[in-house]
C-alpha cells in the first residue's frame, strides 16, 4: 500500500504534544489548501494558544492579532484583501471566552470569513484550566472537584447562540476516527467554498483531544470524545446556506 506523504507546505516537525488534536486538524487543513490549490491565496489569522504553533511548521501566510480578537482581525483582513481566503485556527478559549464578543459580532454581521475552532474543553496552553466549554462535572486544574453550576455556571455551547443567525455555514465535527476525519475535511472545504462564493460567515468547531491536560492516553482521549464530549457537543451540520 502506498504511503501518503505529508503536505508539501509542512517544512518542520509538529510541535504539539503527543496525541494532540491540533496537529491532526492542521494536517487536514493543509491537505485541503493544497488540493484546492489556494495556499498562496490564503492568509491565516493565528490566535495565541496551542493552535499558534502551526505557523512554525506550516509554510503559509499568517497574521497574529491580540488574543481573542480573531473576529475583528478576520473582518479587517477580508475587507482589505477581499481577493484572499481569510480564515483562523482558534482554540475554544480564545474564540469563546475573551473572544466571544468578537466571534459573535463577526457572525451577526455575516462577515465573509471562516473560523475553525478547536474545542478541547480546557485552556490547553496555560495548564488545563476551566474554559467556557468545560463540561459540568469535568475536573480541570482550576476546578479539581469538577465544574459545578453554582460556582462556575453552565458550559458554553456557541451553537445554541448561532443556530438562529443568518450565516453561511455552521458545523461541528471531530477527529476520532478515519470517518470523522473525512467529515471534518469535507466541512473544512465547504466552509472555505462558502467564503469563495461570497456567502458569508462560516464556523466549523472540531472536537479535539488534549491528552496532556485530560491526564489520559491518546487512545483514551479519543474514546472520551466519542463517549462523553460528543454527547454534550453534538456533531453535525447546523446551518448550510
Amino acid at each position: 500500500m502506498a504511503t501518503k506523504k505529508a503536505p508539501e507546505l509542512f517544512y518542520d516537525e509538529s510541535r504539539f504534544c503527543g496525541g494532540c488534536g491540533h496537529g491532526i486538524f492542521n494536517r487536514i487543513l493543509a491537505e485541503v489548501l493544497e488540493e484546492m490549490d489556494i495556499v498562496s491565496d490564503t492568509i491565516i489569522c493565528s490566535d495565541i494558544g496551542c493552535n499558534h504553533q502551526f505557523q512554525f511548521w506550516m509554510n503559509v501566510d499568517a497574521i497574529v492579532p491580540p488574543h481573542g480578537k480573531m473576529g475583528a482581525a478576520l473582518t479587517a483582513m477580508k475587507r482589505v484583501r477581499p481577493d484572499k481566503n481569510i480564515l483562523t485556527i482558534a482554540g475554544d478559549g480564545g474564540a469563546y471566552a475573551i473572544g466571544l464578543g468578537e466571534t459573535t459580532s463577526a457572525a451577526l454581521r455575516n462577515e465573509n470569513v471562516t473560523m475553525f475552532v478547536m474545542n478541547n474543553t480546557v485552556f490547553g496552553m496555560t495548564g488545563g484550566q476551566l474554559a467556557p466549554t468545560t463540561m459540568i462535572g469535568q475536573k480541570t486544574a482550576s476546578t479539581p472537584a469538577g465544574r459545578n453550576f453554582v460556582d462556575n455556571g453552565e458550559n458554553t455551547d456557541v451553537f445554541k447562540l448561532m443556530k438562529g443567525m443568518d450565516i453561511a455555514y455552521l458545523a461541528r465535527t471531530s477527529v476520532t476516527s478515519p470517518a470523522n476525519i473525512n467529515r471534518t475535511k469535507k466541512a473544512v472545504r465547504k466552509a472555505i467554498e462558502k467564503q469563495q462564493a461570497g456567502k458569508g460567515f462560516s464556523l466549523v468547531e472540531v472536537l479535539v483531544p488534549c491528552p496532556t491536560n485530560w491526564h489520559m492516553s491518546p487512545v483514551d482521549s479519543m474514546k472520551h470524545i466519542d463517549e462523553v464530549v460528543s454527547k454534550v457537543y453534538e456533531l453535525g451540520e447546523v446551518i448550510d446556506r
